[in-house]
């Protein structure tokens, strides 16, 4: 039997747990935070629940009590908003998830068998700081905007809350997504990346569901990208294009944790962490009801924006040695260049600067970059 603690002051919540939770989990209850901190210190649960509105104690402290109790179960926070700057806080503070109240029964059933695979997954994962610091030292840069997405990646790395990661087209969100995965306990698993914007509307729902043989012309039975991303992280980028059909079951997914094949009626689990990336403003989008609200706070639930590279300047040095040495260059330069590059305001962002310094490359004479060598646009 699974044995769920239940930190939450409110009676009432505790009797509607018993209420929604599946007949094979124990509840052991706590109504004060000070008690709940002495239950995950005496007992073993396979998940913690914990209310972020208790009267005794504040629940962050309660929080990091718990994450520093050696094997302590993961902690689901519960808030009683959407707000992100709480949610943040709490993955920040150690918690595996967040939900918002009042508690709906498939999140929480979803989230409880998340929650006891992703156990067994950091009982068995370790990454020395070695190789942490290898993998956010391909993200180039020295800038304090950079240092303050390094230092979210180490975060939202230990939990498996669903992340959106914005930012302009060029920025490296998928250098920054590949590195949140392979400093998780899900780096052993797979990483499946797929272009929303790129795939026709009307495959859209296939390619990410999956599909049954005779659901559509042609149609064969084989699963979609959830479904062989099993284990593991799947990156959906330019998130903001997806259909409105795709958006109503990616949301029932992100909740149930099981998903439907196109012509299916058969409900397949599902163990997948959803990271989501978009160069587009989200909020405008809810505005205009081309994207859902609810979805919006699905994949909202930690946030991660990339500045742009006109907001870190003094890194484009460091950017264009990381260049010159990919494309094996063997000369250098020259001062009036890189102070051409400094100077330039990148609307193209990172992928803009590499095409500029590969093109330098070519152009150069007796291994030196001049500012002659240098066109934009």
């Amino acid at each position: 039997m699974l044995e769920v603690l239940f930190i939450d002051h409110d009676l009432q919540a505790h009797l509607f747990l018993k209420m929604i939770l599946p007949e094979d989990c124990g509840i052991v209850s706590a109504t004060e935070g000070r008690t709940g901190i002495e239950l995950a210190r005496t007992r073993s649960h396979d998940l913690i629940l914990l209310d972020l509105d208790l009267p005794d104690i504040a629940a962050m402290d309660v929080l990091s009590a718990i994450v520093a109790i050696p094997g302590a179960a993961p902690i689901v926070a519960l808030a009683a908003s959407p707000d992100p700057h709480v949610i943040v806080r709490a993955v920040k503070a150690g918690a595996y998830d967040c939900l918002v109240k009042p508690i709906d029964g498939n999140k929480l059933r979803g989230a409880l068998d998340a929650a006891v695979l992703f156990r067994l997954r950091r009982s068995t994962f370790r990454r020395s700081p070695a190789a942490s610091s290898a993998i956010l030292s391909e993200i180039v840069g020295e800038s304090e905007a950079l240092h303050g997405v390094c230092r979210l990646i180490e975060i939202y790395a230990r939990s498996n809350a669903a992340v959106l990661v914005s930012g302009e087209s060029g920025t490296g969100k998928e250098l920054v997504v590949r590195a949140i995965h392979r400093l998780s306990p899900r780096s052993g698993w797979p990483f499946v990346a797929v272009n929303c914007a790129a795939i026709p509307e009307t495959l859209i729902e296939s390619e990410l569901f999956g599909s049954e043989k005779g659901a559509y012309t042609d149609a064969v039975a084989r699963p979609g990208l959830f479904e062989l991303a099993s284990g593991g992280t799947l990156f959906l980028d330019e998130s903001g294009e997806l259909s409105p059909r795709a958006q109503v079951k990616l949301l029932r997914i992100l909740e149930s944790r099981e998903l439907s094949r196109v012509g299916g009626t058969r409900s397949v689990p599902i163990d997948v962490r959803v990271v989501a990336a978009t160069n587009r403003d989200l909020k405008e989008a809810i505005g205009a009801r081309s994207f859902r609200q609810d979805l919006y706070y699905r994949v909202h639930t930690l946030p991660l924006d990339l500045p742009p590279l006109r907001e870190r300047r003094d890194d484009v040095p460091l950017l264009v040695e990381h260049f010159l040495k990919i494309f094996q260059f063997n000369g250098r330069m020259s001062y009036p260049a890189i102070e051409l590059l400094c100077d330039y305001t990148w609307p193209g962002n990172i992928r803009e600067l590499r095409n500029v310094v590969e093109r330098a490359v070519l152009l150069s004479e007796q291994g030196v970059i001049e500012r002659r060598h240098i066109w934009f646009g």
